[in-house]
């Protein structure tokens, strides 16, 4: 997210820390300053008063995607703490003294913006911003930040910290990116392995490891097998299809998925959702791929397709039958030009809404719900 796009809260306790909030909010379009109801000038100039912090920091957590706090760091660490969830999901929270000379990133550094946000506060207070983060101070790239500006969604989270180590500590590690989306980021490093094709498992990562210069040393002279030993390289996987399970990475998801949906009226969600999942399982493919779902513009008012939508949180787009009635497809159905106009609702929604000629997946269906996939190229 960048900073402009920011819905940004601005807090300050004292007369001096207000003065820097609101010069702080001449500078952030869109910021909106909350400070003590007792300083009547402020609130008179468009801030926000409050009672206490204790009550109105929950509040700002869960409305704004930042906060910057103009008071000292431990009045803001005892109030966040509570508050804390996941770094995905926390809002960026940047801390700066009252003459604005350290300009603190506390919180939500990469994945919220805290970084590029204190170095923007910085240059409008004149002063220092403080960035603690390993790779930014060693000058190594961030894959949480890499994602977020290639949009790509990082499903594990949890293997995250284990990919950045390897990185910060010169270890080996690998990288499926059959779109290069990432690859360039990491050109350079001794330890890097790039594998070209789609490994199916452990043992195809291994040959491209025992291939690898930078790697040979890790094996005995008896050659030890690579599953043998206690060398297990984490690495980053970046495709819309699930890796192997025993291969450790970060998987990074394009949204290049289009889901084409058609079902009779009235249908429950739930037997849309679960169609949804056997296909994407069967098919190998994750869930956070989807760019959007799609169908005809006659169910935009069907309960059931609104809310998978809204479970998977994707835009549900809508086609025209005059739209749908030009795309040729690969299963056309006589019945379903009875019922709606048009001899295909599924394929014909995937295809025009990813401006693609060929489905991923073609037609499938239930007594109810119709389904096909197709994928954008990438960029």
């Amino acid at each position: 997210m960048n900073i402009g796009d920011m819905k940004v809260a601005v807090l300050a306790i004292t007369r001096h820390g207000v003065n820097l909030a609101f010069s702080i909010r001449e500078k952030l379009p869109g910021a909106v300053c909350h400070v003590p109801e007792r300083h009547k000038f402020a609130t008179a100039m468009g801030a926000v008063g409050f009672d206490r912090l204790g009550s109105v920091l929950p509040e700002i957590w869960k409305e704004y995607d930042a906060v910057v706090c103009v008071m000292a760091t431990g009045i803001v660490v005892r109030h966040v703490a509570p508050l804390l969830v996941h770094k995905a999901t926390d809002p960026a929270v940047v801390v700066l003294d009252e003459r604005g000379h350290y300009v603190i990133s506390l919180v939500s550094g990469h994945l919220g913006g805290a970084n590029a946000l204190a170095r923007e506060v910085a240059s409008v207070t004149g002063g220092h911003a403080v960035i603690t983060t390993a790779s930014d101070v060693q000058g190594r790239p961030a894959l949480d930040l890499i994602a977020r500006e290639k949009e790509l969604e990082i499903e594990n989270h949890d293997v995250l910290s284990r990919f950045t180590r390897s990185v910060l500590e010169d270890q080996p590690f690998w990288i499926f990116d059959p779109y290069e989306i990432i690859s360039e980021e990491f050109e350079g490093f001794e330890g890097a392995v790039f594998l070209r094709e789609e490994p199916r498992g452990r043992r195809d990562m291994e040959k491209a490891f025992c291939t690898h210069e930078s790697c040979r040393t890790t094996y005995d002279s008896g050659g030890a097998s690579l599953v043998d030993s206690s060398f297990d390289p984490v690495g980053v996987w970046v495709s819309e299809k699930i890796a192997p399970i025993d291969l450790i990475c970060v998987a990074l998801r394009p949204r290049n998925l289009v889901v084409g949906l058609g079902c009779n009226r009235g249908t429950p969600a739930g037997e849309v959702l679960e169609l949804l999942e056997s296909v994407f399982d069967r098919e190998n493919l994750s869930l956070f791929s989807i760019r959007n779902l799609a169908s005809i513009d006659i169910k935009a008012d069907e309960r059931g397709l609104l809310e998978v939508a809204e479970c998977l949180k994707r835009p549900l787009h809508f086609c025209s039958p005059n739209d749908l009635a030009t795309v040729s497809v690969p299963t056309p159905s006589d019945t379903v030009a009875r019922h709606v106009g048009v001899q295909s609702v599924c394929e014909a929604t995937a295809l025009l809404s990813s401006q693609t000629k060929t489905l991923l997946v073609p037609k499938q269906k239930t007594a109810n719900v119709t389904l096909a996939i197709a994928r954008v190229p990438y960029p």
